[in-house]
């Protein structure tokens, strides 16, 4: 009879686990933020400043989380049709070492350095600028 040896985990699984480990701390972030400002129930006039300033500071920091979890999921629909670990812009494969630190990335190095620098220019394009007044 022979012992069975139990099979190291494909790579595939590791980044599997780990996606859908941040995925898990992602979604239990979420509810927190809100549910301490909504405790506070009514309170002092004084105080309200604060309070939407905590709240905007909340809901930016909910849409950076909700944003993260889109990644992730994309990244766990790539992984199930195949297409995990190829840059979506010259689907050339990425970096292991990428993939080891953002098993969400979407693009190469090299095309994500691309990416960025475009919306820098896209930015500085389409920012306007406001006149000082003159006083």
């Amino acid at each position: 009879m022979r012992k069975s040896t139990p099979t190291a985990p494909s790579t595939n699984d590791i980044h599997r686990q780990r996606l859908l480990q941040k995925r898990q701390e992602v979604l239990c972030g979420l509810g927190v933020k809100f549910d301490t400002l909504a405790r506070m129930g009514r309170v002092a006039e004084d105080d309200q400043a604060q309070i939407s300033h905590d709240e905007f500071v909340s809901l930016h920091l909910n849409s950076l989380d909700y944003g993260q979890l889109r990644l992730i999921e994309e990244a766990l629909d790539r992984l199930t049709s195949g297409d995990y670990g190829i840059c979506l812009c010259c689907e050339e494969p990425i970096a292991a070492k990428r993939l080891a630190a953002l098993p969400w990335a979407r693009y190469c190095v090299s095309c994500q350095e691309r990416e960025g620098a475009q919306m820098d220019r896209n930015w500085d394009e389409t920012r306007t600028r406001v006149p000082v007044a003159v006083r």
